[in-house]
């Protein structure tokens, strides 16, 4: 996903970015909308750059890799911030029914994405790894984390970029900024108010949906307006074994590549829950994502799955209004849920 300017219509944007959490952080402001934005920019990415010390399991003291290490023999410490987000997490998981599983690292290193290293495992190896994953041996209680299983492991890869996104807007509220667009990466996006001297004016931000399978090329433009939108797709990462493909995204229940979506695609109030439920909605396919969002107020999604004729691509859609979505690509067919 990317910012997608109306073309002809000459805007300025202040653009401060940094490398954080493996991908390029993005803020997006209207120019000269107000003198200190860009340095209440510069520290929010300082602020991301604090919680990837926090979170992630390849910095061997933050938090999280301590609970990796301390969590199966007694309970470990965490802060306030990190317990609200391993809560979500877990809640997410009890929602899809296990397709969201911040605990599925080690079928991700039986199949060698992981360590980009793809491999196709013996059934055995797979049938071993699930043993050692579930967020039903995660014990979370009063600031502190505890294992069930002596292999488990926690990995907020699926879920911190959004988090991270979501503490950047607590910190613009906090300095009255009001328009702005934020960027982790291309799979996950924060938009508040409007984009200035926009011809589609009071939509909010436009922005651009990248194709499942061309990831060069556009899939749709859609508009959002303080909403956050994440998406999951395996277009980058993934491998042929006997002519059939296999992508990074596994369905932590059965061990196994998801086979039947190309992109999964989520609008809903948190990029922190648009970030896990996008990966939870490629695992669980339209129909129980409809299921989910009707149980769900507020949010939405646009999944991706092949049509049943060759080249076509059917784009699911659930709660998203037709004035703020223009399909771009060829061969796409809109499906109502």
């Amino acid at each position: 996903m990317q910012n997608s300017p109306d073309s002809g219509e000459k805007t300025y944007l202040l653009d401060i970015s940094r490398r954080a959490m493996a991908c390029q952080f993005q803020i997006l402001l209207n120019a000269d909308e107000q003198h200190s934005a860009a340095e209440t920019a510069v520290q929010a990415l300082d602020l991301v750059e604090e919680l990837e010390e926090q979170l992630s399991i390849f910095r061997c003291e933050s938090q999280i890799s301590r609970v990796n290490r301390l969590a199966a023999e007694n309970p470990a410490s965490v802060s306030p911030d990190v317990f609200q987000l391993l809560a979500l997490a877990k809640e997410i998981w009890q929602e899809t029914n296990g397709a969201f599983d911040i605990t599925s690292t080690p079928l991700s290193k039986v199949w060698g994405f992981h360590a980009r290293q793809s491999t196709f495992p013996l059934p055995q190896d797979i049938a071993t790894a699930k043993q050692t994953v579930g967020c039903q041996f995660l014990q979370i209680k009063n600031n502190t984390v505890s294992f069930d299983h002596p292999q488990l492991e926690i990995n907020l890869g699926g879920i911190g970029k959004g988090y991270a996104l979501d503490c950047c807007r607590q910190h613009f509220v906090s300095q009255q900024i009001e328009n702005y667009l934020l960027h982790a990466g291309h799979s996950s996006i924060l938009a508040h108010g409007n984009r200035k001297n926009s011809t589609a004016e009071n939509k909010g931000w436009q922005i651009a949906l990248r194709h499942p399978l061309i990831p060069q090329r556009q899939l749709a433009n859609i508009w959002l307006q303080d909403q956050a939108i994440g998406t999951s797709g395996d277009a980058n990462q993934f491998f042929y074994h006997q002519g059939k493909r296999y992508g990074h995204v596994i369905d932590p229940r059965s061990g196994w590549p998801v086979q039947h979506t190309l992109s999964s695609t989520v609008i809903t109030h948190s990029a922190a829950a648009a970030d896990a439920l996008a990966t939870a909605f490629f695992v669980i396919g339209p129909e129980n994502a409809t299921r989910y969002c009707r149980q769900h107020p507020g949010t939405s999604f646009i999944i991706a799955t092949p049509g049943n004729r060759n080249r076509i691509i059917e784009l699911h859609i659930f709660g998203i209004r037709k004035e703020n979505l223009e399909v771009t690509a060829d061969n796409v067919e809109l499906i109502e849920c």
